[in-house]
């Protein structure tokens, strides 16, 4: 009987891509269960061998979803994980957990709500005594969507922080990523391993590589954080807005470097920026387009 392995937040930006990376040539036979919270509202059809319906922050329904799995996929909800860690004390067959989280101060788990989701996270997952793989990707990619609603009005990027310079990932490569590691034998014991995309980008190298797939010539406005806060109010709520500017100051003193992972779990390199650009090219011709919650994490 084959392995069953859960993906939760299988219609987010790198659950969707696991789902496919999962069920794809190479899948090996598990059974893929997408844990989603609402079917109806699920967006295409996910390619999961099964789907389940349940809140992240809801342990009864995790403990359900979690009936028979082998291997998990963890999203990080606003609870931090508790919910899934109380639903994972009451499974006897869970081997390996992968959780994608993110790069942060390790005495910030009161500073801020997005470090600590991904502090205390970490924390609550490898506390279960199951085998843990900690995915720490750079930003996303995506994040350059969060600039198409100043294209679709002219040729000029407004950000708080033009020169944070970042090995931006495509989200692709963190669904792979994730689906080596579970398709992979568990660790021993949990591990933290850092994700990067194949070069170190600041945002006016992103917008002049994005200004030459699009064929405009674009540039890059520095505006102050409540400007820009204002601006992308009608996408993003004003504390989730304020804590990415708060992640930014701190990846400016952090300087994330390139790293291997990709390529050393995958067998090949991540993609670059540009090829991203290339994918996503027809997301900025949309007027009033901003970014998600789910795009700009």
């Amino acid at each position: 009987m084959p392995e069953t392995v859960l993906v939760t937040g299988a219609t987010g930006t790198v659950g969707r891509r696991l789902v496919a990376a999962l069920t794809g040539q190479g899948g090996q036979g598990a059974t893929v269960r997408a844990l989603v919270r609402d079917p109806g509202r699920a967006g295409p059809p996910l390619a999961a061998d099964e789907t389940v319906a349940g809140d992240l922050t809801d342990s009864a329904a995790m403990a359900e979803a979690l009936h028979g799995v082998a291997t998990a996929f963890v999203v990080l909800a606003g609870d931090a994980g508790d919910a899934f860690a109380q639903a994972v004390e009451k499974t006897a067959t869970l081997r390996h957990l992968v959780v994608v989280s993110a790069d942060a101060p390790p005495d910030s788990a009161h500073r801020g709500p997005l470090f600590a989701r991904h502090v205390l996270g970490e924390a609550r997952m490898i506390a279960t005594g199951v085998p843990v793989t900690v995915l720490r990707p750079a930003p996303f990619a995506t994040q350059a969507l969060g600039w198409a609603a100043d294209l679709a009005a002219g040729d000029t990027v407004g950000v708080v922080h033009p020169d944070l310079a970042v090995p931006v990932i495509d989200p692709q490569d963190v669904a792979e990523a994730a689906a080596a590691a579970l398709r992979g034998t568990p660790p021993d014991r949990s591990r933290v391993l850092a994700l990067s995309g194949p070069q170190i980008l600041d945002v006016p190298e992103r917008v002049r590589i994005l200004g030459e797939v699009l064929g405009r010539e674009l540039s890059v406005a520095r505006v102050e954080p409540d400007v820009w806060v204002d601006r992308v109010a009608p996408f993003l709520p004003e504390a989730y807005a304020r804590g990415l500017l708060d992640v930014e100051r701190y990846l400016y003193e952090r300087r994330l470097p390139v790293v291997p992972t990709v390529r050393e779990l995958t067998g090949r390199p991540p993609r670059s920026f540009r090829t991203w650009a290339e994918d996503h090219a027809a997301a900025f011709g949309a007027p009033g387009r901003g970014p998600s919650s789910k795009e700009a994490s």
